[in-house]
């Protein structure tokens, strides 16, 4: 059981949460589809494996060569601090990337939401270990239900589904005891509210 909770933190990375917004949303929604030019969808893409997820990996693998962590998982809040602020860096590099080609004003919303999201964890892991896999999750929930209300458009099944996933995940942090059910519930209802809070109200 504690390798299959691995398996399940790692698909659910928060680095992996704004590819996976985009493409859902994309995906399902038929409206967004059709909002969205083509080369568009591709070029997104691009900056969002690039930008949230290469570099931050090659940052803490960076970091980890050096000596600046222990872990790759980065278990202490003083491992991440550093990683995280830039993290942060390259969000806002990929944000301002997506500002300059056509996408609905959601999407840019929701990147804003994530370099919020990652801000406020920023702050809160130096003083205390909240779940980053939950701010994740429940940040991509948050974003769904707000474009879902934006849109008008039912994403009912697809939030089943997520918050399924979500059940698993903070199954899987709690199986491999790196939080306990404090951190693992504030993640999540702190990421929902802030990417809601992102696409509803700017």
């Amino acid at each position: 059981m504690i390798r299959l909770a691995q398996v399940i933190s790692i698909l659910g990375h928060p680095l992996f949460m704004p590819l996976y917004a985009f493409s859902l949303l994309i995906y399902t929604n038929p409206y967004i589809n059709m909002m969205v030019p083509e080369a568009s969808k591709y070029f997104t893409l691009g900056i969002l494996v690039f930008f949230t997820i290469i570099l931050p990996i090659l940052t803490a693998v960076v970091f980890k060569l050096f000596g600046l962590i222990d872990s790759l998982f980065m278990k202490t809040a003083e491992e991440r601090r550093w990683p995280f602020l830039l993290t942060l860096i390259w969000y806002y590099i990929g944000f301002q990337l997506l500002n300059k080609i056509y996408l609905p004003q959601s999407f840019l919303l929701l990147m804003i939401g994530a370099i919020s999201t990652i801000g406020i964890a920023l702050v809160i892991t130096s003083r205390w270990k909240i779940s980053i896999h939950m701010l994740g999750i429940g940040g991509v929930i948050g974003a769904i239900i707000g474009i879902s209300q934006r849109f008008q458009f039912d994403h009912s099944i697809l939030l089943v589904a997520l918050i399924l996933f979500a059940g698993l995940i903070g199954y899987a942090r709690l199986k491999t005891n790196s939080h306990n059910y404090r951190q693992v519930y504030a993640g999540f209802i702190l990421g929902l509210a802030i990417e809601w809070i992102c696409v509803m109200n700017f």
